[in-house]
């Protein structure tokens, strides 16, 4: 997930420093969702007191219908995402991606891609007024089994040259004022080399707008999602005021979580063609 203005994921509270009743949210999270990893959005509400409380009561009854899953698979479907020239075979092994870490890295973009994106529609359906009919999609299966992630790294156990790359793959599909390092790609920095294969990779459409376009894209394909979805929220929703701000930026800018969800799927359909 990308940076929450005002809030740095990165001294968040982790999931493994969780404990009492954050703890036992985040696990309902990653259960209800279908995830193996949190987010952002709700470690960085963990900081608001009442925050994670009353924004997951009033967000667990939609992700329980299974529409922002199934609203997501009908916004992929629409192919909004930059597509990436194809790897060409051994690409990925002479950049130090083995076979046996392609899994591990289809596992963490996928997480990441499926958690941004469901996040996106739900909560942008939690601070929007419904319009249409209600959503009834078809209920998609559960996602396949995850394979075991590696840990998150902290900055201090990053050395500088790969942290120099984070601070270059931070500004793909930002306009330079509206860059952050999202957590996607720090829990990609075991495998530097792939960090810079996909800067290389997108410059072409950093270059030339086509990144700025697509993050817009995703933005107005959600929203349209979530007026939809919007008519299964709660009919009152008492979340501090703060909580709520946050989540309205995290959703109401193209910069922030709508560009991850264009960049991660984007990444994800790429890795998927290397079969």
């Amino acid at each position: 997930m990308t940076t929450v203005p005002g809030r740095d994921p990165v001294t968040a509270i982790s999931e493994a420093g969780a404990i009492g009743l954050v703890a036992e949210i985040f696990a309902d999270i990653r259960s209800v969702m279908r995830i193996p990893l949190i987010t952002s959005i709700w470690r960085t509400l963990a900081d608001i007191e009442g925050g994670l409380e009353a924004a997951w009561a009033v967000t667990r009854p939609i992700y329980e219908t299974g529409q922002p899953d199934a609203a997501l698979q009908n916004l992929k479907a629409q192919k909004p995402f930059p597509s990436l020239a194809p790897l060409a075979p051994g690409q990925l092994e002479s950049v130090g991606v083995s076979n046996d870490d392609l899994p591990v890295v289809r596992g963490i973009v996928g997480a990441y891609s499926r958690s941004n994106g469901m996040n996106l529609i739900a909560l942008t359906a939690l601070v929007t007024d419904p319009k249409g009919e209600p959503a009834t999609y078809p209920i998609p299966p559960p996602p396949d089994r995850w394979p075991e992630l590696p840990a998150l790294l902290a900055q201090s156990e990053i050395n500088a040259e790969t942290w120099g790359i984070l601070q270059q793959i931070k500004h793909l599909g930002a306009t330079g004022h509206d860059s952050a390092l999202a957590t996607l790609w720090r829990h990609l920095a075991h495998w530097p080399g792939l960090l810079s294969l996909i800067i290389t990779s997108y410059d072409s459409s950093q270059r030339d707008g086509t990144l700025l376009e697509a993050r817009q894209h995703v933005m107005d394909l959600a929203r349209l999602e979530a007026e939809a979805i919007a008519h299964l929220k709660p009919a009152n929703i008492d979340m501090p005021t703060e909580a709520r701000q946050m989540i309205e930026r995290y959703v109401g800018s193209p910069a922030n979580v709508n560009r991850l969800v264009a960049l991660g799927h984007g990444v994800a359909e790429w890795l998927s063609d290397t079969d």
